[in-house]
C-alpha cells in the first residue's frame, strides 16, 4: 500500500513540480525537454557533481533516435560532433581481412533523411541536450541525489540530499531515468528480471592514440574472443579513440585492470600491428553484459525509462536508442495528462514500450553470442552492413505501434497504418516555399494532414489546405486538443513523394501525434469524430 503525502512540519512550505526527472544522462535530458518544450514545469535532478566529459559508452546513434533529435532542434548539433562516413577494417592479427563502408545500407531518400549509425561520443550528446534544455529554461540540479520517496494517488513526495543538505518537494509524477541501478525502480520494488552474464567481461577505455587511420573504425578477431578481442573507434570531437577488449580471469581468478599497460600487452597479443602506441587513459571501466527488463514500466505516479527499465547487450548498439525513444513516446503522454487528458494514457506508454524493449533485448543477446565468439568480426561487418540481427531492425525505423491503444484506421484509404512511423517527404507550404513533413511535426503538437485534388472551398478554412470534408471551423480545431495541440497542415505535395510514402489511394486524412508517429487516417474525418479521438489522449 503506498503511503499517503505528508507536509513537512517545518514552517517553510515544500517546493512543488509537475515532473521530477531523476538522471541527466540522454534518456532524462530527452524527457525534459520534451516536457518543457509542452510548457510542463519539470526539474531534473543528477546524481554526479560533475557533467562527463570522457567515455566510450553509449556512442553509436540510430536513424530512428536521429529523427527524435530532429523533432527536438539538434540533429544538426548532434551530426556535427559525431561521424557518419567512418569506415571498418576488420583484422586477424596483423592481416587486414576486409574493408567496407557501413554506408552501403543505403542512401538517404525523401521519407529517410537520415541513414547509418551515427558514432558520437556520449558525453557530447549530453552536452548538445543541456544546451537544449536550457532554451527552454531548465537546468540540471547537479549533485542532487534522491534518497526516498512516498506516494498517493495525488503525487509524489521525494527526499532528496544535495551538499549535505536534505530537502523535500513535491512532483505529480516521479520519473526514473537513473540507469541500471535505478534507485527510483529498486525504492517502487517492480521486480528487473534477467541476468548478468558472470563469466564475461569487457574493458573500455577513452585515450590518445598514435599511427592507426581515424578515417576507420578497427576490429580485430579471435577465436576465443571473435570481434571483442579488440576494437579501436575513433572519437573525432574529442580527438580521442575508444578502445574495447575482452578479458578473463587470471590463474588468481583477477581480471586485469583497464590500465595503459594492460591495454598495451593486449593490443600486442591480439593485434600487433606495428607503429601504433597508446597513451594513458583519460576514463577507463569494466563491463559486462547485463540483460534485464521490468516486470512494469509504473508504479501509480512513478514511471520508468531506459536502462532503468532495461539492461542489454552493447552489441547493436541499441540500449542508448531504445531509452531515448522511450523518453520521446512519454513526454508528451505525461504532458497530455497532466494538461488534462485522461489518466490511462500512460498505460499506453508501457503498453507501447515494453514490447520492443523484449524484442530488442532478445535480438541483441544472440547477437551478442554470435559476434563475441569464433568469427565475429565477420557477423559485426554483416550488422554494420545491414543495421540489423535476428529479424530486428537496428535503424528503429521500422518500429511502430499497429494495433496499439490509441490508434484508429477509419478506411482503407492510406497504406500507411495507425501506429506507423509517420516518414518524412519535401513538400510545400501554401505559399509554395520549400519544405519538409518533418519541419511541419516538430513541436509538442498533434499535426493533422489532408490529401486531395481540390482546394478547400470555405472562407474560414486556410488557403491551401486540400481535402478535408465536412471540417467548416478549421482554426478552432486547435482548442479540441488542449497541450501539445493540433497543427492543420497547410501543404502542397508538387512531386507526389508524400503521396506514394504514405501510401494514398485518394483523398485522405492523417493525423500524426506528437512523437512522429500515426495515429489516425481516413479517407475524410468529420468534426465530431477527430474531437473524440483527440479527447482519447490529449484532454
Amino acid at each position: 500500500m503506498r503511503a499517503a503525502l505528508s507536509h513537512d512540519s517545518a514552517s517553510t512550505p515544500t517546493p512543488t513540480t509537475d515532473v521530477l526527472v531523476v538522471g541527466a544522462g540522454p534518456v532524462g535530458l530527452t524527457l525534459a525537454i520534451g516536457l518543457a518544450r509542452a510548457g510542463i514545469d519539470c526539474r531534473i535532478i543528477e546524481r554526479e557533481d560533475v557533467f562527463r566529459t570522457a567515455g566510450v559508452r553509449g556512442k553509436g546513434v540510430n536513424p530512428r533516435t536521429l529523427e527524435v533529435f530532429d523533432d527536438l532542434g539538434v540533429v544538426g548539433q548532434i551530426l556535427d560532433r559525431g561521424a557518419l562516413d567512418l569506415r571498418i577494417r576488420t583484422y586477424e592479427g596483423t592481416r587486414l581481412v576486409q574493408e567496407f563502408d557501413p554506408g552501403a545500407t543505403g542512401p538517404t531518400t525523401p521519407d529517410r533523411p537520415y541513414a547509418g549509425m551515427l558514432l558520437i561520443a556520449q558525453h557530447q550528446t549530453e552536452a548538445v541536450l543541456r544546451d537544449r534544455l536550457a532554451e527552454f529554461g531548465g537546468k540540471v540540479e547537479t549533485g542532487t541525489e534522491l534518497t526516498g520517496f512516498t506516494q498517493d494517488a495525488d503525487g509524489v513526495l521525494a527526499t532528496l540530499r544535495q551538499g549535505g543538505r536534505t530537502t523535500r518537494l513535491r512532483a505529480r509524477h516521479l520519473i526514473g531515468c537513473d540507469g541500471g541501478r535505478s534507485t527510483v525502480r529498486k525504492l517502487t520494488g517492480i521486480p528487473f528480471l534477467g541476468e548478468t552474464w558472470e563469466e564475461e567481461r569487457f574493458i573500455m577505455a577513452s585515450m590518445d592514440l598514435d599511427g592507426l587511420d581515424p578515417d576507420h573504425l578497427h576490429i580485430w578477431n579471435h577465436p576465443k574472443f571473435g570481434a571483442g578481442a579488440m576494437a579501436l573507434v575513433p572519437m573525432r570531437q574529442d580527438g580521442k579513440w575508444a578502445v574495447h577488449a575482452a578479458v578473463e580471469p587470471d590463474e588468481h581468478g583477477e581480471l586485469p585492470a583497464p590500465t595503459l599497460e594492460t591495454f598495451r600487452r593486449l593490443f600486442a597479443e591480439r593485434a600487433g600491428l606495428p607503429g601504433v602506441r597508446m597513451h594513458e587513459p583519460v576514463w577507463s571501466t569494466v563491463w559486462r553484459p547485463t540483460v534485464r527488463l521490468v516486470e512494469r514500466y509504473r508504479d501509480g505516479r512513478v514511471l520508468l525509462a531506459g536502462d532503468a527499465a532495461h539492461c542489454q547487450s552493447a552489441a547493436g548498439g541499441q540500449g542508448m536508442n531504445t531509452g531515448i525513444q522511450d523518453a520521446h513516446n512519454l513526454a508528451w503522454k505525461l504532458a497530455a495528462v497532466l494538461r488534462g487528458a485522461p489518466e490511462a494514457l500512460l498505460d499506453s506508454y508501457q503498453e507501447e514500450r515494453l514490447p520492443i524493449a523484449r524484442a530488442s533485448l532478445a535480438a541483441t543477446s544472440a547477437h551478442h553470442k554470435a559476434a563475441f565468439s569464433g568469427d565475429g568480426a565477420t557477423v559485426l561487418a554483416d550488422q554494420f552492413r545491414t543495421l540489423a540481427v535476428q529479424g530486428t531492425d537496428l535503424t528503429g525505423l521500422s518500429i511502430g505501434y499497429r494495433g496499439g491503444p490509441i490508434g484508429r484506421d477509419l478506411d482503407d484509404a492510406t497504406g500507411i497504418r495507425a501506429g506507423d512511423r509517420a516518414p518524412d517527404a519535401p513538400c510545400a507550404t501554401a505559399d509554395g516555399t520549400p519544405a519538409r513533413l518533418f519541419d511541419l511535426f516538430r513541436g509538442p503538437h498533434s499535426t493533422l494532414l489532408a490529401f486531395g485534388d481540390h482546394p478547400a472551398g470555405g472562407p474560414s478554412e486556410p488557403e491551401g489546405l486540400q481535402g478535408l470534408q465536412g471540417l467548416p471551423d478549421l482554426p478552432d480545431l486547435a482548442g479540441l486538443a488542449g497541450l501539445p495541440g493540433l497543427r492543420v497542415a497547410v501543404v502542397r505535395d508538387p512531386d507526389g513523394h508524400a503521396a506514394r510514402t504514405y501510401g494514398l489511394r485518394g483523398d485522405a486524412v492523417v493525423l500524426v501525434r506528437p512523437d512522429g508517429y500515426v495515429s489516425l487516417t481516413g479517407a475524410t474525418v468529420d468534426r465530431a469524430t477527430l474531437a473524440e479521438h483527440l479527447r482519447g489522449f490529449a484532454g
